[in-house]
């Protein structure tokens, strides 16, 4: 049973918190960027493995520090990106030959690595699109922002709108898939967005390159032409350690 602390006493966790903030602000982990071992903290400290981790997530919710998979604990140098899903999915910035990873960036550096294939897709998601027992056009994207994994993307499309268009090469051209389906008549008229976050699976952790603690963002994307067919599913696994997101709409 763990005992309360006493009246105006904080919590041992909280105490830890304070001096390893401290210790951060005064610059003495600015050589190697990297803090000590949990081991060596809990040894330090002389307090349990979950106190310490308790101390630690105090520091990741400041945005003070962050987990590296298979690594350690590093000062947080990576600047959240923004990510804005009624700006980035607007007409306004695909229509224009924008990809929307750019609005979220702001200019930061990018990479992408795609590949395009076709498949049968989940059950889940071929009734979605109406297209049971058909296979369909997927692009599967790993994306990196400043060298750093931020991002998977898993999307599907209907065979019959993607074949013949540039949605089936790694290179979609200005404005991406979006930008194609509204040359064949099936833009996206409208969106729909499901978010879950939770721990990551184990293939999960090491395609993003994060720990088994770090909370993915799973979102369910689904795009709709002006006749309501749904024309694409994307199923995105976001690093929140990477990411805020921002929902900006009128009353």
């Amino acid at each position: 049973m763990v005992k309360d602390p006493a009246p105006g006493k904080k919590p041992r966790y909280v105490e830890i918190a304070d001096e390893l903030r401290a210790r951060i602000e005064a610059g003495a982990y600015a050589e190697t960027g990297r803090l000590p071992s949990e081991r060596l903290l809990t040894e330090e400290f002389d307090a349990a493995r979950n106190t310490v981790r308790d101390a630690l997530q105090l520091l990741r919710v400041d945005d003070l520090i962050e987990s590296r998979g298979g690594s350690g604990v590093y000062l947080r140098t990576f600047r959240r990106i923004q990510r804005d899903a009624v700006a980035r999915a607007s007409r306004e910035q695909w229509g224009a030959g924008r990809a929307i990873w750019d609005k979220d960036l702001q200019g930061r550096s990018r990479s992408e690595d795609v590949k395009t294939f076709k498949v049968e897709p989940p059950k889940h998601v071929a009734q979605t699109l109406g297209v049971s027992g058909q296979e369909v056009w997927c692009r599967d994207k790993l994306y990196r922002s400043e060298g750093r994994i931020v991002m998977h993307s898993v999307a599907w499309y209907p065979a019959d709108l993607a074949e013949g268009t540039a949605i089936t090469e790694q290179n979609t051209g200005p404005g991406g898939s979006y930008a194609r389906l509204d040359e064949i008549g099936h833009g996206p008229a409208r969106f729909s967005e499901e978010i879950e976050v939770r721990l990551p699976l184990s293939a999960e952790s090491k395609k993003l390159g994060i720990t088994m603690s770090t909370p993915i963002i799973l979102i369910v994307r689904t795009a709709y032409d002006s006749d309501g067919r749904p024309v694409e599913v994307n199923e995105m696994k976001l690093d929140s350690d990477s990411y805020r997101l921002i929902y900006k709409f009128p009353s």
